[in-house]
Order: structure tokens, then sequence, then C-alpha cells
């Protein structure tokens, strides 16, 4: 019997492909078995696997192997009593004699088998007292962590626009099913700065913030936040994203001096084309365009004419 494994994003594309890639003889069939359903996560879709099994037709499906224990009569299981018994006797008989040899030992030797016993113990409850040590430094970090966040949430607990958010923000995780948690909400001048991290930080974030951009544009269109100004952040990505945008502008505009020639960029969100704006007007001779409409909007770099 033949088997592969094809990814598909649902069942028609995979019948597609089994339909391309499979030729099945007259008394050939195939089966499917599902390894890994497909998901969708917001915007991107993952993948399912699949395993594709070739086999003659009206051929049953092979059972598991049933351990020959499970299958024996009531007498095989006696006889296993039996032997168990007499195994535990010769075990007994074993252990006594050794007991016996133990007891004839040198003092010495006693003495020295039971400093090692002892080191051993020792060692054990060092290994345990680390451990723990461990734990309650690791328990006392968490503990602080969560102090930090109700401080925060104190000061700010006059300012209505921080309920909202966060009770949006947890509505969105539970909805989306991804692994995320809110590590705190800030206010930096008008703008409120939403701290997010989990496992699936990546899905929120996208390919170059693509993901985390939408989803920003998408809470301008919230009733509940309207004329409130939020940036969704983790792990100081903004910063890191504001950072290479500048050095991209950098670059291109050297190009553009170097060649003459007008640079296009690739569509941004209102704000990433502020960064790039601001940065080429440090670049003497050389002036930005924003050509386009939302979401595709985009800048071109040209040079200034004398």
């Amino acid at each position: 019997m033949e088997k592969i494994v094809l990814k598909a994003k649902n069942r028609e594309e995979l019948d597609n492909m089994v339909k391309r890639s499979l030729t099945l003889g007259e008394d050939e069939e195939f089966r499917i078995t599902v390894l890994k359903e497909p998901k969708k996560i917001l915007f991107f879709n993952v993948n399912g696997e699949y395993e594709i099994e070739i086999v003659k037709k009206g051929e049953k499906r092979e059972n598991p192997k049933v351990k020959p224990a499970e299958n024996r009569t009531g007498s095989g299981k006696n006889e296993v009593k039996s032997e168990n018994r007499k195994n535990e006797f010769r075990n007994s008989g074993n252990n006594h004699k050794e007991n016996r040899k133990n007891d004839g030992k040198n003092p010495k030797e006693n003495v020295k088998q039971g400093r090692k016993n002892w080191n051993g113990q020792n060692t054990e409850n060092k290994e345990k007292h680390q451990k723990n040590e461990r734990l309650n430094n690791e328990n006392t970090r968490v503990q602080k962590e969560e102090n930090k966040k109700v401080e925060v949430e104190a000061e700010n607990s006059d300012d209505p626009n921080f309920g909202r958010i966060r009770s949006f923000m947890k509505e969105f995780i539970v909805n989306s099913k991804l692994s995320l948690k809110i590590v705190n909400i800030s206010k930096e001048g008008e703008r409120y700065v939403v701290n997010v991290d989990g496992k699936d930080i990546r899905y929120l974030i996208g390919e170059k913030g693509s993901a985390l951009n939408a989803i920003e544009y998408l809470l301008t269109s919230v009733k509940t936040l309207k004329n409130i100004k939020v940036v969704i952040d983790s792990n100081n990505y903004k910063d890191k994203r504001e950072e290479a945008l500048r050095d991209l502008a950098r670059k291109k505009g050297k190009k553009v001096l170097d060649s003459g020639r007008n640079v296009k960029l690739n569509p941004m969100s209102a704000r990433e084309r502020k960064i790039i704006h601001e940065e080429i007007s440090f670049i003497k001779g050389l002036k930005t365009e924003s050509v386009g409409e939302e979401p595709k909007r985009y800048l071109v770099i040209k040079r200034i004419k004398d």
C-alpha cells in the first residue's frame, strides 16, 4: 500500500490535488486520514495535513493489534498469577540471602555504605532546595509584574478610555482564538498604547506589521473607540520597525541621488509614510510624494530639480 502526505487549505483543494497527482488502477481506491485540521487565524490560512493511502477496492482497514495478554482465557490468567507467585517467592528468598550477606559485612564497609547513603541524600536535598529557591524567585518576579500592572491601572482609573480599550481587546483576543495576553495599557501624549504578548504574537503582527496596521485601521471604525487614537505594540516592535524604515529611507534616498531616478516604495500605513517623509526631509536634494488611496497608498522618492 502506497501512502503520501499532502497539505491543503480545505477538502475541495485536497480533492483537486489528489486528482492531479494520483493515477489509480481499476481495482484501486484511495482513503484520506486527517493528520492536522486546517485553520484560519485572522488574515492567515494554516494548511491542514492529510495522509492519502492507496488500497485495493473493498479492502478493510487494519484493526490495531491487541496485546496477547488481553485475549487470554481465564485459565491463561490463572497461569500468569501462578507464575507471578513463584517469582515473588524466588525474589523474597534472594532478598533474604542478600540481607544475610550484608549483615556479615565488615563494620568499616557498613560505615562507608552509610556515608555514601548520607552523601546521596544530602545532594538530593540540595537539589530540592535549589529548585524551590528558583520557583520562589520566579513567583516573586511574576508578583512584581502583577503589582506594576495594578499600579498602572490604579493611576489611570479615572480615565474611562482605559476600560473601553481593555474590554474591546479582551473580546478581540477571545474571538480570534489566538494565544495572546494584554501586558499593559499606557497613555503617551494623546494616544493609548496597548502592549500585547503571547505564543501567537506573530499572527497579530503579520509580515512587516501588515496585520498590526490593519487591526489599528479597524479600531478607528469601532463606535466605542471613536476619536481615540489606539496603538498596538509588542516587545517594542514599533520602535524596531521605525528604525528599519528610517534605514530604508536613507538607503533608497542615496540610490535616488546616485542614479537620478525616482524610487517607488511599497504601500504603507499613514504612520509609516510619515516616518519616511520625515527621514527624507533631512536629506538635501530629495522629496517624497504620496500616491494612490488607502490602504494601498505608497510613497515615491524624487530628486528635487535645480
